[in-house]
């Protein structure tokens, strides 16, 4: 598959340099058609190059039609959501990515990550099977702890820890969620 996604961003390139225009190329400024998938809006507070770096660390493909992505392990259609957001107030974007499918995440059918900003490029924290990673009200040195949400009574809460988020504790979602642990 990777290599029919190759030769559709190769097509695509081809119809821009031709004065054509493709579906996945209606905005100039949205990048390669993976990249157009992720950030349909254009995701204006990072720039171009951040958001193709992060669509490229997601292990994603665009499929033949290049309106849809699929995963690079089997080869099937998988989603993938991005929202921009600030979480320590620093005025430099975060990415947070809800992306995947069963084959690359299990039951719970979907990986997060969130891509944070590091000597000028975007480097990937969590990247691991769950179906969110909301922002709590208590926070360690400015970023605000994260309730990761997926299957089950018993949510992990991580934690930033100077560096990278790291998991802190258990949450339970309803009385004795976490019991037994």
């Amino acid at each position: 598959m990777k290599h029919g996604s190759l030769t559709i961003a190769c097509a695509v390139s081809a119809l821009v340099a031709c004065g054509g225009r493709g579906a996945a190329d209606a905005r100039d400024d949205a990048g390669p058609p993976g990249v157009a998938l992720l950030f349909p809006d254009g995701a204006d507070a990072i720039d171009a190059a951040a958001r193709t770096s992060i669509f490229s660390q997601l292990g994603l493909a665009v499929d033949s039609a290049g309106t849809g992505l699929l995963d690079t392990v089997c080869g099937q259609p998988a989603t993938a959501a991005a929202d921009v957001l600030d979480l320590n107030a620093d005025g430099t974007p975060e990415v947070r990515v809800v992306f995947g499918n069963t084959c690359t995440s299990g039951i719970a059918g979907s990986s997060v990550a969130l891509f944070i900003e590091r000597d000028g490029a975007y480097v990937m924290n969590l990247g691991f099977p769950a179906a969110s990673a909301d922002p709590m009200e208590t926070s360690n040195e400015g970023w605000p702890d994260l309730l990761i949400g997926g299957p089950g009574f018993c949510w992990p809460v991580w934690r930033w820890n100077g560096t990278e988020y790291a998991y802190h504790r258990d949450e339970p979602q309803e009385p004795g969620g976490c019991s037994g642990r």
